[in-house]
């Protein structure tokens, strides 16, 4: 049987961590069989780690939790951003949703665009989303995706990859892992016969704290507080 576990990622910020802690905490409230790793910076750890099963360190990147991703020591992973929170017992039932794919994704649709702060350009729009991913590494093809996807993400990130026609693909777009995410789903020949799905009603398991009413039709799985952090970060000084 395959193994089955929750990663969460921490990094750069202490509010990252604190959130993590709570995150993980919610986890194993509504799924009592959790096994959660967390990867964080060692600096971060002042012993409320212990709520995680096994803690890993990762590096100060902005996009750690690629890496972190990437390094999951399950077959079946489900990663949860770390602004999230857990609010509903259904998430027990998150690892038998993959119905045939290899990875499984929240979306960007369009009625949820004035949600986004950014979704079209030239040359396409993001239609993934990756505060949430279910995958399944027992699938080399999936690990190779994992690694691509943080590799490719770093050289975004550092200015030393970016497509050829601007114009296309301007370069504000740089900013967003979900780019990266749309090229190799989009534009790289190794993966276009990867399985990618989209949760069912899955809005319920990526809820924006800015989302308006009416877009999932059973309860909210996951609340993602990602549009509050910036406030929350400054009144707590982290």
């Amino acid at each position: 049987m395959p193994t089955k576990g929750y990663v969460v990622i921490a990094s750069t910020k202490v509010f990252f961590y604190l959130s993590a802690i709570n995150l993980i905490e919610s986890i194993k409230e509504f799924d009592k069989n959790a096994q959660v790793t967390l990867y964080t910076e060692e600096r971060f750890l002042d012993g409320q780690e212990w709520v995680a099963d096994q803690v890993e360190f990762i590096d100060n990147h902005t996009r750690a939790k690629l890496k972190g991703m990437a390094l999951t020591p399950y077959d079946h992973t489900f990663y949860i951003d770390a602004d999230c929170e857990v609010v509903h017992n259904d998430i027990s039932t998150v690892f038998d949703l993959f119905d045939d794919n290899d990875i499984v994704f929240t979306a960007l649709p369009d009625d949820r665009a004035y949600c986004f702060a950014q979704h079209y350009f030239p040359g396409g729009k993001l239609h993934l989303c990756g505060a949430v991913c279910l995958y399944d590494m027992t699938k080399p093809i999936v690990r190779e995706f994992m690694n691509d996807w943080y590799d490719l993400t770093v050289e975004q990130y550092a200015g030393r990859w970016w497509p050829e026609d601007i114009n296309l693909y301007p370069k504000n777009l740089s900013r967003w892992d979900q780019f990266s995410l749309w090229w190799l789903v989009n534009k790289t020949p190794k993966y276009k016969d990867l399985k990618i799905g989209i949760f069912d009603d899955d809005s319920r398991w990526n809820y924006y704290s800015s989302y308006r009413a009416g877009h999932n039709t059973l309860p909210v799985v996951i609340q993602h507080y990602s549009a509050l952090k910036s406030g929350v970060q400054e009144s707590l000084g982290v």
